[in-house]
């Protein structure tokens, strides 16, 4: 239960150092619509703390894509200019010796994890650090050793905690080695300065993947370490996988990438939808925007099983919401992406015949390259007869229901016979939208030639 007089504060943790994916933008979601219902706030820190991966450009697009979501933040905070709050902290906890210097090598680590391993026992840092004599370890600092710090857990406990998804969690923390939290280079560890920044603003909700579970029990322990053994409540998400195969990951060429949802066409009301919704016991409604989705938000209504996403969810919800866009919603982007058209009233048209046949948006600049000539000709071979028929029969008002009935009564054709050669005559296809708004969009002249080009000469 949430606490009325409670102030929910959540935070969005995003490093700049790739693209937003399905899976960033879920965990974005769930921590929004969580402080939106409870009239919490909601909190964008970009963790940069990698500094060789970190860049301007990516911290940019995940403002854009959050923008372009929905997803408004109420405080704004980047890791880099925090470094002197974690410096402050890892002092305090040096003063009180929960945190000594390590000297083993990656490889002479990864030794110690495969001989334990070979040995049937758990891959647990040793604390051979802690071992050292002062001669060993006098001997290793002037070597040309890199070392670094790690925090010592307290492993006579276990970290407990009630999870808003996964109920009671408890984890033996002599099950887990202790963290780095400074690298050999000075740079402070995620896990570290996450801490750090979750207790320093106040955050009291922490809603993140459940891959984080290990992460949370040793996070718990520095949380206990600098502030008075409290700590923030969690929410462990079941991760999310995807059904076409592909990888959840901030890769460019991912169709799963918020970036080329965006730039194809998509509406971010499809995303949030499937995205809301997933791995829950709610029904998707495509019509649901964020308000309405912050009403029915609850974790109580969520499965345990990995979910699986599948990207044609998202266009099968967005061809839906296309349907139903007004030429005046899509005008601007239409401007922006069309090439044969300039003219607001034929755009206006071109919107209306083809708005129910498309899955995104970006699908319009093929129907305007067919509707204005610019598709090679289909190599079906149509019947002289019946195209001099269809000539014949057009009528100067280019009318439809006109045009069909005389052509019927003189081919003799009806079903796929009659309707099929026409919309290869008008549009190279086999399939397309509705063949009565193709007829109204083209006119007279512009059937009347199509038909020429596919008679024999």
């Amino acid at each position: 239960m949430i606490s009325k007089k409670e102030e929910i504060r959540v935070r969005f943790a995003p490093s700049p150092t790739g693209f937003l994916h399905a899976g960033n933008v879920r965990v974005a979601l769930f921590n929004y619509l969580f402080a939106q219902k409870f009239g919490g706030k909601f909190i964008l820190r970009i963790d940069d703390t990698d500094k060789e991966r970190s860049t301007k450009e990516s911290e940019d697009l995940i403002l854009e894509d959050l923008a372009w979501i929905g997803i408004k933040y109420d405080e704004f905070y980047r890791q880099s200019e925090r470094i002197d709050k974690y410096a402050a902290v890892f002092e305090k906890l040096k003063a009180e010796g929960r945190v000594y210097l390590c000297y083993e090598t990656k490889e002479e680590l990864a030794l110690k994890r495969k001989t334990q391993t070979m040995s049937g026992v758990p891959p647990v840092y040793d604390r051979g650090a802690l071992k050292l004599t002062d001669s060993e370890r006098k001997k290793l600092e002037e070597s040309d050793s890199k070392p670094y710090w790690r925090f010592k857990l307290d492993d006579t406990s276990a970290a407990e905690w009630d999870d808003l998804v996964h109920g009671k969690v408890r984890i033996p923390l002599n099950t887990v080695s202790d963290p780095v939290i400074v690298k050999p280079d000075g740079d402070f560890v995620y896990t570290f300065a996450s801490v750090v920044d979750d207790a320093d603003l106040g955050i009291t909700h922490i809603i993140r993947g459940d891959d984080h579970v290990t992460n949370t029990a040793v996070q718990i322990d520095i949380f206990k370490a600098i502030c008075e053994g409290k700590y923030p409540k969690f929410a462990h998400l079941p991760l999310m996988s995807s059904m076409d195969g592909q990888e959840v990951s901030k890769r460019t060429g991912s169709s799963l990438s918020v970036i080329n949802m965006r730039n194809d066409g998509m509406f971010p009301e499809a995303l949030i939808n499937v995205l809301a919704n997933l791995g829950t016991s709610n029904n998707i409604d495509y019509r649901d925007n964020l308000e309405s989705l912050i009403k029915k938000f609850d974790f109580s209504k969520m499965s345990l099983a990995s979910p699986k996403f599948n990207i044609e969810d998202v266009r099968l919800i967005n061809k839906k919401i296309l349907a139903e866009k007004t030429f005046d919603e899509v005008k601007s982007k239409l401007q922006a992406s069309l090439k044969n058209l300039t003219d607001d009233k034929k755009m206006h048209a071109l919107w209306d015949t083809v708005k129910g046949n498309i899955n995104k948006l970006s699908e319009v600049s093929f129907w305007d390259d067919v509707f204005h000539g610019k598709m090679k000709m289909s190599t079906e071979k149509l019947d002289d007869t019946f195209l001099k028929q269809m000539l014949d029969t057009l009528p100067s008002s280019a009318d439809f229901d006109q045009w069909i009935s005389k052509l019927k009564e003189i081919s003799g054709k009806k079903g796929r016979d009659l309707f099929h050669p026409i919309r290869i005559a008008l549009t190279d296809l086999e399939n397309g939208p509705e063949l009565k708004k193709i007829v109204q969009f083209l006119g007279y002249d512009a059937i009347k030639e199509r038909i020429k080009k596919h008679i024999k000469q």
